[in-house]
């Protein structure tokens, strides 16, 4: 049976009952409670790849872009991967 609040001698200790976290908004593999008491387990980002990257064109502190030695702009890669 689960538990979402808890009062002792009048003062409340733990109550679970405004929280709003659900399955699909708590990092998968991480543990917590509904507010009805119930213990869940994070699904949030499961459905990811492993690795994902983003292609990017370089520029300087003024916006320009970067140009290599035969005037092709530059690119740079941000790799975002599960750990």
């Amino acid at each position: 049976m689960a538990t979402n609040k808890v009062v002792y001698s009048g003062r409340t200790l733990i109550d679970l009952t405004g929280d709003t976290v659900t399955e699909e908004t708590l990092l998968r593999g991480y543990t917590a409670h509904r507010a009805d008491g119930t213990r869940i387990v994070g699904t949030a980002f499961s459905n990811y790849p492993d690795r994902y990257s983003f292609l990017d064109i370089l520029q300087d502190s003024n916006g320009e872009n970067i140009l290599d030695n035969s005037n092709n702009v530059l690119q740079g890669e941000t790799v975002y991967k599960k750990v």
